[in-house]
């Protein structure tokens, strides 16, 4: 049986680790808003770009044989994830978190009604 005191720390936990990814969604959301006033077109800013240091770049650039390369499922999936837009886990992680809050309330609830 979990302690109060161990519920209350989750709770904390969860409660500042859930604004700061909520921080991090409003500052993703206001890069996307200065790209969008400096190129004129909104760009949804893909997680390759965090992991990547330079500087955003609308071409890509490809090899004329590129259809003929076929990676591994493993290459295709990690891509496909890596062409995600940021905001999508950085807004899951937050609904997430806000869950899990809840649950740690309902749980601190039943064990202070002890």
């Amino acid at each position: 049986m979990p302690s109060v005191r161990l519920v209350r720390f989750a709770k904390l936990t969860t409660l500042i680790v859930g604004v700061w990814s909520t921080f991090y969604a409003v500052l993703v959301v206001g890069w996307q808003i200065t790209i969008f006033f400096r190129d004129g077109s909104w760009q949804a800013l893909p997680l390759s770009l965090v992991f990547n240091r330079s500087e955003y770049q609308r071409e890509v650039y490809s090899t004329a044989s590129i259809d003929k390369i076929s990676g591994s499922l493993a290459t295709n999936f990690i891509d496909l994830l890596l062409q995600m837009p940021t905001i999508v886990p950085l807004v899951l992680a937050a609904a997430l978190l806000a869950a899990f809050y809840s649950w740690l309330s309902s749980v601190e609830k039943r064990l202070t009604k002890m």
